[in-house]
């Protein structure tokens, strides 16, 4: 009489995941005075509002996002970045007549193909998930960040149309309101 041997096997995966999502933007920049000098004049402004200098661009990283602007042609690129160390670790038990023999053998090499296709299974949703997040940092940014970009090119704006008047003749008076956004320059020519 025969009988079933319980044959298991168990497979764990090790594995390093990363997901990225980006979008890239231009700022439009009026150019009141020289395109060099609007460039300085972002640049300045820029690293007020916290970017770093990184050669030519200029880089600031938050919260897993990381947004760079070169201020020569008003590029803008946001990135997102995830990354998880994933452990995954299973198990599947089957039946075979023989516990050393060729059905053994066989029952073992399909559990464990069928173990390891159920762990990449898994790796990729895990996969999906930190997709999903990165995606989800990146787009909580950017209405933030488009609102400071635009304040910024307003600010460089302003003062670019100051330092224009000032050559152009002597300033009389000059009013701003921060708030609205308006500049009002009275110049004796």
């Amino acid at each position: 009489m025969s009988r079933a041997y319980r044959i298991a096997v168990k497979e764990n995966l090790k594995r390093i995941i990363r997901a990225k999502d980006h979008v890239s933007t231009q700022v439009e920049i009026l150019e009141v005075l020289p395109k060099e000098q609007m460039a300085q004049l972002l640049k300045e402004e820029l690293q007020r509002r916290g970017f770093q200098e990184k050669g030519k661009q200029l880089v600031r990283s938050q919260n897993g996002v990381t947004v760079t602007v070169d201020p020569t042609d008003g590029t803008v690129k946001v990135e997102s970045e995830r990354q998880e160390n994933v452990e995954l670790e299973g198990e599947r038990v089957g039946r075979a007549w023989d516990d050393a023999g060729p059905n053994s053998k066989q029952l073992k090499d399909q559990l464990r193909k069928e173990l390891v296709a159920d762990l990449e299974k898994q790796a990729g949703s895990k996969e999906a998930e930190l997709q999903k997040a990165a995606t989800d940092a990146l787009e909580s940014q950017l209405g933030d960040l488009r609102q400071e970009l635009d304040r910024a090119v307003n600010r460089v704006t302003a003062e670019a149309l100051k330092q224009k008047a000032a050559t152009l003749g002597s300033i009389k008076e000059m009013t701003e309101d921060a708030e609205s956004g308006s500049l009002t320059i009275v110049l004796e020519v």
